[in-house]
Parts: C-alpha cells; sequence; structure tokens
C-alpha cells in the first residue's frame, strides 16, 4: 500500500472550502504542499565490533513493515529493520570490528504518494546527525535513573572498551557531578555521580573517557522531577570560626541508633573538607575512611552539629555532603571495625557552604620555619659530588585546627636505632598564611653573618627569606656554632612582625663528615634480603647530634608508598649494619634516593609579642646531607643461556 502525506492542516483547509460551497463568492484556490519528513537516530554512538539495536523516530512519515531500508555503509551490517508505528522503527545492526572511527553517515528510504505519483524519499542524516563509531561502547548503566539531588553509584558495562583506572573518566552531562570512577576490569565500570539540585530533568548522554576515546550511550542516564535536597543554616563561615549549624533536607532519611528492619546500627554524618572538623576535633577529622563527623538527627529530615573552620582554610565554597552509613561485621570477626559500612544514603550540596576570609594578625601567635644545611648530591654517572649550602626563614601563622598528617612518634634519645616510615601528606591542606618580617632578617654568630633577604611569590603571595648571594662552604661554620635569629628593624605594618631578637637558636654540625659506603651513584643496587652496610668518617661521638638513613623509593605504582628511614643511629664507631629485617615487604622495589646525613639537635621556642596565647613552638634545622640514586631490587637466580 502505498500512503500520500497529507498535514492535518490541509484536510482541515478542505473541510473549510466544502462548507463554503455554498456562497456565491467562488473558493479561493488553495495551494497543498507536503513537509518534509524528518528522521532522528538514537543511539548515535557504538564500539567497534559491538552488536545492538538503534531506534528511528520519524517525523512526517507514515512508515510500514517492508518498505523502510537503512543503510550505514560497508562497515556497519544492518541485519534486519522492524516497523513498530508511522514514525517508529528500530534496525539490529553489527558494526564490523575493524570499522572505521567516526562519522558515518545514514540513509533512510520509504516509499511516499506525492501527487498521485510513488516515489522513494531518503533521508540522509550526515556526520554527528548520522552513526559514530567509537573503539568501545557502552552496553548498558545501572541504574540509569535518579531524582534531583540524589548522589548513587551506578554500574557501567562497556564492549571493547580496556577501561583503566587512573585513565578513565565519566561525564554525565550538565548538572551531574562525577565524585568518583572505579574500575573493576576493562569492560565494567563503577560511577558515583551526583545529581545537582539545580539539574535539567530529562535524558543525559553519558560519556566514558579512555584517554582521547570515548564510549558515549545516547540518553543513558535519566533525571527524574521528584527530589531530594538539603541546605544548611548558616551557609558561611569565616576563617577560625566555630559555629553550631543544621542541615534540613527533603525527601531524607536520616536516622540514628538500631534500624528496626535491618537490626544494624545507622548513623548520619556531614562532610565539608578536612579544611572543616564537624562535630570533631583534630586530628581526627582528618580521617578519609569515613570522613566528617556524626549528627545529632532531631528528625529524617533534621539533623543539627558544630563545625570549627580552620583559620587557613581556601576563601571559596565547599560541597556539603550527608551521608548514612550502615554498620555491618562484613569480616564476620565479632567486631564492627572503622571502615565497615555501607552507604544507604547520600545528597551531596555542591557549593553550599561558603568560607570567607579574614585578615591575619601576624603579632597574634606567630611560627617561623628556619634552616641552614649542606647538600650532597652524587652524580649518578661519575660520582662526582655536587656541594650546596643554603639558608632559608619563612615566618608563618599557624593553623587552627592544625592542618597535615598527624605528629609522628617522639624521636628517641640519640645514639639509638629507630626505624620508622615518613607520615603521608593530607588530601585537603591549605596553604599557611606567611608574615612580613621586614626587608631583612639575619642569622648571627661570632663568627659571621648569613643575610636573607624578603621575597614574594607573585602568584600566590607566600614571603620568604633566602641569601641574595650564593653561599659556599666557608659560609657554614662547623663546630657548633650558635646562631641568633634576628628581624631588624622588622615590617612596618603593625599587623606583621616587629624588630626581635631570638638568641642561641640556630647550631651548626661539631664536624664535618664524609660518606665512605655506600657509594650511591652508577645504578648502586642493593637486596633487600641483605643487610645495608653504611660506613662514615670521621669515627667519633656528637652528643648534640643525630645520624639518619633514610631511602625514598620513586616507584608510582607502590599504593600506599612505602617508604622507610632509620633514625639516630649510633655515631661512635663510624659504621651501622642496616638489617635487612627493616626492609620488611611490601618493600617499594624500583629506583629512589638514599640519603644519609646529620642535624643538630635544636632548642625549642616561641617567638611572643604579647598578642596572643604562645602555642607555636619554633626549632630551627641545621645538617649535613649525602643524597645519591639506589636501585633497590630483589636478587634471583641467574639462568644460563
Amino acid at each position: 500500500m502505498i500512503r500520500q502525506v497529507v498535514p492535518a492542516l490541509a484536510l482541515a483547509l478542505f473541510a473549510a472550502v466544502a462548507l463554503m460551497a455554498g456562497c456565491e463568492a467562488p473558493p479561493a484556490e488553495v495551494t497543498l504542499q507536503t513537509a518534509e519528513p524528518l528522521v532522528r537516530l538514537s543511539p548515535r554512538y557504538g564500539g567497534q565490533g559491538m552488536a545492538m539495536t538503534v531506534e528511528l523516530r520519524g517525523i512526517n512519515t507514515q512508515w510500514e513493515q517492508g518498505d523502510l531500508t537503512v543503510d550505514l555503509g560497508t562497515d556497519i551490517l544492518v541485519g534486519g529493520v522492524t516497523v513498530n508505528g508511522p514514525n517508529h522503527a528500530e534496525a539490529e545492526i553489527q558494526i564490523s570490528p575493524t570499522a572505521a572511527l567516526g562519522f558515518h553517515d545514514v540513509s533512510v528510504s520509504f516509499p511516499v504518494e506525492v501527487d498521485e505519483e510513488v516515489t522513494t524519499r531518503s533521508v540522509v542524516l550526515e556526520q554527528a546527525e548520522g552513526f559514530t563509531v567509537e573503539p568501545g561502547g557502552i552496553v548498558s548503566i545501572s541504574p540509569n535513573r535518579a531524582r534531583l539531588g540524589e548522589t548513587l553509584q551506578v554500574e557501567v558495562i562497556g564492549f571493547n572498551t580496556g577501561w583503566q583506572d587512573g585513565v578513565t573518566w565519566a561525564d554525565f552531562g550538565p548538572g551531574l557531578f562525577v565524585n568518583w570512577v572505579t574500575i573493576a576490569d576493562p569492560t565494567t565500570a563503577y560511577v558515583s555521580v551526583s545529581v545537582d539540585q539545580r539539574a535539567d530533568p530529562g535524558f543525559h548522554t553519558v560519556v566514558l573517557f579512555n584517554g582521547p576515546f570515548g564510549a558515549t550511550a545516547d540518553d543513558g542516564f535519566f533525571v527524574d522531577r521528584s527530589s531530594i535536597a538539603i541546605e544548611i543554616d548558616p551557609d558561611h563561615g569565616n576563617q577560625g570560626e566555630i559555629l553550631p549549624f543544621v542541615v534540613r533536607g527533603f525527601g531524607t532519611h536520616w536516622a540514628d541508633g538500631i534500624d528496626p528492619d535491618t537490626g544494624l546500627e545507622r548513623q548520619t554524618l556531614i562532610d565539608m573538607s578536612t579544611s572543616i572538623c564537624v562535630n570533631e576535633g583534630y586530628p581526627e577529622c582528618q580521617d578519609e575512611i569515613e570522613p566528617g563527623g556524626v549528627m545529632t538527627v532531631l528528625a529524617p529530615t533534621n539533623v543539627q552539629g558544630s563545625m570549627q573552620i580552620s583559620n587557613g582554610a581556601a576563601p571559596t565554597t565547599y560541597d556539603v555532603r550527608a551521608y548514612v552509613l550502615e554498620r555491618e561485621d562484613f569480616n564476620e570477626n565479632g567486631l564492627i571495625e572503622e571502615g565497615e559500612y555501607s552507604v544507604v544514603e547520600e545528597v551531596i550540596l555542591h557549593d553550599g557552604f561558603e568560607v570567607r576570609e579574614v585578615p591575619i594578625d601576624c603579632n597574634d601567635n606567630p611560627g617561623v620555619s628556619f634552616s641552614f644545611s649542606v647538600t650532597r648530591d652524587i652524580d649518578n654517572d661519575t660520582c662526582t659530588v655536587n656541594e650546596s649550602v643554603s639558608a632559608s626563614a619563612v615566618f608563618f601563622t599557624p593553623l587552627d585546627p592544625p592542618c597535615g598528617p598527624p605528629p609522628g612518634p617522639p624521636v628517641f634519645p640519640y645514639d639509638i636505632n629507630y626505624t620508622q616510615s615518613p607520615p603521608s601528606g593530607s588530601v585537603d591542606c591549605p596553604a599557611t598564611p606567611t608574615c612580613d618580617a621586614g626587608p631583612f632578617v639575619y642569622f648571627e654568630s661570632d663568627q659571621n653573618t648569613i643575610t636573607l633577604a624578603r621575597q614574594e611569590n607573585t602568584y600566590t603571595g607566600e614571603i620568604f627569606y633566602v641569601p641574595e648571594v650564593l653561599l659556599t662552604l666557608e659560609d657554614y661554620k662547623f663546630g657548633y656554632v650558635d646562631y641568633d635569629l634576628v628581624a631588624d628593624p622588622g615590617s612596618d605594618d603593625d599587623s606583621q612582625i616587629p624588630a626581635f631578637r631570638a638568641e642561641d637558636v640556630l647550631f651548626t654540625l661539631p664536624s664535618d663528615f664524609d660518606l665512605l659506603e655506600p657509594m650511591p651513584c652508577q645504578n648502586f643496587t642493593h637486596d633487600p634480603a641483605d643487610d645495608l652496610e653504611i660506613l662514615w668518617t670521621p669515627a667519633m661521638t656528637y652528643d648534640v647530634a643525630g645520624l639518619s638513613a633514610l631511602y625514598s623509593g620513586s616507584d608510582a605504582t607502590v599504593d600506599p608508598p612505602q617508604p622507610w628511614r632509620v633514625i639516630t643511629l649510633p655515631w661512635d664507631d663510624g659504621e651501622h649494619m642496616w638489617e635487612s629485617s627493616a626492609f620488611q615487604p611490601p618493600f617499594p622495589e624500583g629506583g629512589g634516593y638514599f640519603i644519609f646525613g646529620a642535624g643538630v639537635g635544636e632548642p625549642k621556642w616561641f617567638l611572643d609579642f604579647g598578642n596572643g596565647p604562645i602555642g607555636v613552638e619554633n626549632q630551627g634545622r641545621s645538617g649535613l646531607t649525602w643524597r645519591g640514586f639506589m636501585l633497590l631490587q630483589s636478587g634471583g637466580d641467574e639462568t644460563e643461556e
């Protein structure tokens, strides 16, 4: 059957003409024009080698089974076309594994009758309107819908995708935030998606990028008009402020205590980054396993708590994350340990809380970080020693609560072996505000004076003090020489550092020394199953200095990193056997730096200008360090060729 395409408007015009047939005036001539048919394809993306179903939606079409043909080119085989209605059809396609990447034109042909003549009409979809072949494709997204404001984890199944942790990232469209992507295998990804409370409802296209290539699902995720939302009151605070707050929800199910349905404990937490402690003090609020603080639940839609904003928190907006966790003994050891929980509900209010900047008064409990040291780098190729002498000072205001990792274990008295791993850094640690102490500060002793000139980082505004001229070993006076730290005349700004003198706060090493063994150069390799002998000279006891050895691995694949160090070695015999038991696996095999050196035990003291409580304990750093390349590598049985 051949159909003529006649728009509804034309039929109405025919009726109007018929009603006017009895009138004396002759009917006006009406020219009928057939509207051009339109065709849309969905999805418009697929991966090489993928078999899939594509939908065709028509406008001004009258399709019937058997008279519709679809052509996507020689690289894409059309297995069959099913017409579901005059404006809807489906085509089964098979993309060749070697199909050309990029755009493929799509030709859709069907018969029409215009002016009593039957013709075949072809609609060609070109470039991005046609079909795009990618290296891989998305097969399914589950779940594939969410409410406004909702945060949930979805599983994305791909075909021929080759997804990789750390390389693959996802895009769910405007207003949908991707919190993290975890790759289970090359074709399975788990994505945490937060739908903004102000996102557009409806379908959103999903793309998982694998480097420069993407796998796309047209209209792959649907945002429902129903919503789950939160608001925080107050919605702003100042650096260093402690303030109570409430979070109100819409459609939330916040709870604490035992859930009557599951018999498991539930808690509601609020997290706003590690720069804002919620119902916790430092360092507990730096916890990344269960971030945020437990709230007092007043109702399923109302919680309250208290926050402490670090006075070093970056002045910007922060996300407010409200989530309900359910604790369960997953390893079945009879204890519910930290991290043993499932998130049963999560909402993120993006940019929901603003931290406002407060001017810093550097007279109020300031601190100073200062050092005077010698570094000897051993060239890996030539084994030559490159020597440099450095001095620096930075005045700063402390962060409250403190920022960064918790303090490490205390250092034992000198001349005692002790092994520990260096602490790891914090993921959210704002820069400490620095202070101005005038144009120059000085290290003054009875033997010489080291002058440090004021410098400023034009990008960050950080103020620091370093020598204007290159220092040499002649400037570092060995022999336990004591230096005063002097600011004179100090800053001319009353809110900055005034003139002061701190006496006997920095010392040099009692004597110079050389590293004899090992000589970490020319790809020096050590088997961690063996002891490592360290020899140095002179062999004499320094009761005021500590000796240390450190290996810093550079293998980025080790997670978490496993650097290790031995501190406070005995000086008196000029040798130390670093026992293999210190290299307990997992050790960071691979290239890294072997660092050996000595430091002087500086006294601790305070800057006190009478304008605030004393609380920042200052301690200078002085010493000599040797550094060279060492390959840490397990031995193995050699095979004969």
